[in-house]
């Protein structure tokens, strides 16, 4: 009897020890980054939550600071055709940049690790262009939502045009 006593006390201790931890741990996502960098973990831009990280951080950032001027966006090179569709249609408003825009809103990086979510945002203001980090909060089986945005105010280059359309342009051989 005694034997099962212990048996079943440690269960039940595991059992509460679960309880605790598991909430803490983050999600089942793993860590990404789109575009990625030298030893950090690839991404795949088309698969859930990239694009709508995308479209939800240039949607937050554009209302945080960009008043009342057009959403032009642009998003990282190599971000595939249907990445662009979903994000613009994610966004409801604005329209892809192309070449000869002045005043793009450029998704440089997504960050994705676990619950937790960072996209840096490069946007136009009074002639310049800055850096700008959207924070999201989320969980597996859950969207991810914005809960910062956090002002660099540091002066970057302007962004190409990275619009598929404008990158089929460029390889065009000059007629």
């Amino acid at each position: 009897m005694r034997k099962h006593t212990v048996i079943f006390g440690s269960c039940l201790a595991l059992t509460c020890a679960s309880a605790v931890i598991l909430p803490i741990a983050p999600g089942c996502m793993s860590t990404m980054t789109y575009p990625e960098y030298s030893g950090a973990p690839k991404a795949d831009p088309s698969l859930q939550p990239m694009p709508n990280l995308m479209a939800d951080s240039l949607k937050f950032a554009h209302q945080q600071v960009g008043g009342a001027t057009e959403l032009i966006y642009n998003l990282p090179p190599t971000t595939p055709v249907q990445v662009w569709q979903g994000v613009g249609k994610r966004l409801g408003v604005g329209r892809p940049m192309v070449a000869g825009d002045a005043q793009a809103w450029t998704v440089r990086q997504v960050r994705l690790n676990g619950g937790r979510a960072e996209v840096d945002v490069v946007y136009p203001t009074e002639g310049i262009y800055q850096l700008a980090t959207v924070h999201f909060t989320g969980s597996t089986g859950q969207s991810f939502y914005p809960t910062m945005l956090q002002l660099w105010l540091v002066p970057t280059d302007t962004p190409p045009c990275n619009s598929p359309q404008a990158v089929l342009d460029q390889s065009k051989p000059a007629v």
